[in-house]
């Protein structure tokens, strides 16, 4: 396991350098570097960049949650058992805007929808 944690970080380490580089190609396309750029313009583009990829790994892993959760869940009103499905909705994070896939569940007893991951360690 362990070698395989050193193979993850190496990885994550070489798409990063990657990443990098073509965000410097595309500073260079716009002229960025036809005189020597304020440090703010380099830590500017490297900040948004980090927070589209903030963004990505949010949307990715509220994904991987929605695909673990139940199909059913019980309403926290009356306890009947209600069939669960995916919407989604957009949410603003400390980077951003997200789309978000949540699980919803409508109670015909109650008459009312709930959020079946709000009740638990859900997102």
């Amino acid at each position: 396991m362990d070698a395989e944690k050193q193979a993850r970080k190496r990885k994550k380490q070489d798409l990063l350098r990657e990443l990098a580089e073509l965000q410097l190609e595309e500073m260079a396309e716009v002229g960025d570097f036809d005189q020597t750029p304020h440090f703010s313009t380099i830590e500017r583009t490297a900040s948004e960049l980090g927070r589209q990829l903030s963004r990505e790994v949010q949307e990715r892993a509220a994904r991987e949650a929605l695909a673990q959760d139940r199909l059913e869940a019980a309403c926290p009103t009356c306890g009947e058992v209600c069939e669960t499905t995916a919407e989604q909705r957009t949410v603003t994070g400390m980077d951003g805007p997200i789309e978000l896939m949540e699980s919803v569940a409508f109670c015909r007893r109650c008459r009312r929808s709930f959020f079946p991951s709000a009740d638990g360690d859900g997102i």
